[in-house]
């Protein structure tokens, strides 16, 4: 296996967060529940239960599913992930991709580099028709998902999955996620990693362009 291939988490490095959807939501429970938490919790109103999703002490699923319960106890939908991601991202459109995402995909593709997404719950979170709508997942040579596989980042073998499905070596991928356990998994295979900073895109994406020799946004990347 050789060459290089650039493999992206969904939701987070892709997708716009639940943090930044709940956003414009003022006075909702979404709002309530969500707004400075996760990522872009402060020092003023910290979020305990994400710092412990990113020391791998609960899983991914575990946050958000106490996150919808809560969201059903506070008046929202019913206590599912499910529904609550719902609430948030349907319908399907356009503004929910990142669009330095779509350029970072759309030059690496140009470059002859492979493009891989990796995620644990893109099926346990959104419906297939929402998937299909998602135009950037089409975009993309091959997708490894956790929820599908049987095996969650940072899991070994999902990794592995997707080495052999792309045909390119651990150390000839680049990998960007935002949650740091699963960084920490992709490196312990020597998987070059990039933590993806949703306070900061930009710096994450550049760095994944510096590590894949693609130009960055004001080097000519037209997104």
């Amino acid at each position: 296996m050789t060459g290089h291939a650039l493999v992206l988490d969904f939701g987070g490095p892709v997708l716009l967060t639940p943090f930044e959807l709940a956003a414009v939501e003022s006075g909702t429970p979404a709002y309530a529940l969500l707004h400075q938490r996760g990522p872009l919790a402060t020092a003023e109103q910290p979020d305990p239960a994400w710092e412990d999703l990113q020391a791998g002490r609960i899983t991914e699923r575990a946050y958000w599913a106490t996150r919808a319960a809560q969201w059903h106890e506070s008046g929202g939908h019913e206590p599912e992930i499910r529904a609550m991601m719902a609430h948030l991202y349907e319908p399907a459109r356009p503004a929910l991709v990142r669009e330095q995402a779509r350029a970072l995909v759309r030059d690496a593709r140009a470059a002859g580099i492979p493009v891989g997404i990796l995620t644990n719950d893109l099926r346990a979170f959104h419906s297939e028709d929402w998937i299909e709508k998602i135009e950037i997942v089409g975009d993309v040579d091959v997708v490894v998902d956790g929820s599908i596989e049987g095996h969650l980042k940072p899991a070994p073998r999902l990794y592995e999955l997707l080495s052999q499905r792309l045909g390119v070596a651990f150390a000839d991928m680049v990998f960007l996620d935002d949650q740091a356990t699963n960084i920490r998994g992709a490196e312990a295979l020597g998987i070059p990693s990039v933590w993806f900073d949703v306070a900061n895109p930009d710096a994450s994406y550049a760095e994944v362009r510096k590590l894949l020799g693609l130009p960055g946004m004001e080097e000519g990347g037209d997104g």
